[in-house]
């Protein structure tokens, strides 16, 4: 009986691993040239974006305070100001409000060996508008947001994960206007 479940069992995983054998990934070679374009063109265009909103918050920055968890731990956290909490100022034209001073925070911790980050910028506003996660400093998670001047939903929204997919969407202020979603990736090499 014993003999009959374990055959029953090695014959079962068998049909499973075949199968799981028979299904593939789309081959890099199935990626058309427009497509790899189309990619390059989104990926430049989102580190571009990236790249303004760091200098941006790097321009404002005033002072920064610093944080550690209890006995020593992994846990860290930085923030970083604009100006001391309860002034309201003037950056770029833009009026502040009072208390919206954070520019950016950085917290990090350590978990099972591993170094989680996540960087959050902000605007002038105290809207969040660039998310970044890392992994031991390898990105995973890539997250922008880009606002209309008078509103607080954003009206475009970047999302770059790791495995290089990337995800636009893009919604009008228009209150009837549909919102538009475009999906980019980069197929992986393949493997001889």
């Amino acid at each position: 009986m014993t003999s009959k479940l374990l055959l029953t069992g090695l014959l079962l995983g068998s049909s499973a691993w075949a199968c799981a054998q028979t299904t593939s990934q789309p081959a890099a070679s199935n990626l058309t040239p427009d497509q790899a374009a189309r990619y390059t063109a989104a990926h430049d265009s989102l580190m571009r974006r990236v790249a303004t909103v760091r200098s941006e918050a790097e321009s404002r920055m005033g002072f920064f305070k610093s944080s550690q968890g209890s006995l020593g731990s992994a846990h860290r956290r930085v923030q970083a100001y604009a100006k001391a909490k309860g002034v309201s100022s003037f950056y770029s034209g833009v009026s502040t409000p009072a208390g919206a001073g954070v520019v950016k925070t950085q917290t990090i911790k350590r978990r099972f060996g591993v170094e989680l980050e996540k960087v959050v910028f902000y605007d002038a506003k105290g809207r969040q508008t660039l998310i970044e996660r890392r992994e031991n400093h390898v990105l995973t998670r890539l997250e922008l947001r880009e606002y209309p001047q008078d509103l607080s939903l954003p009206n475009s929204r970047w999302l770059f994960v790791r495995g290089d997919y990337l995800m636009h969407m893009a919604q009008p202020t228009l209150a009837l206007a549909t919102k538009k979603t475009f999906y980019y990736f980069r197929a992986l090499p393949t493997a001889d």
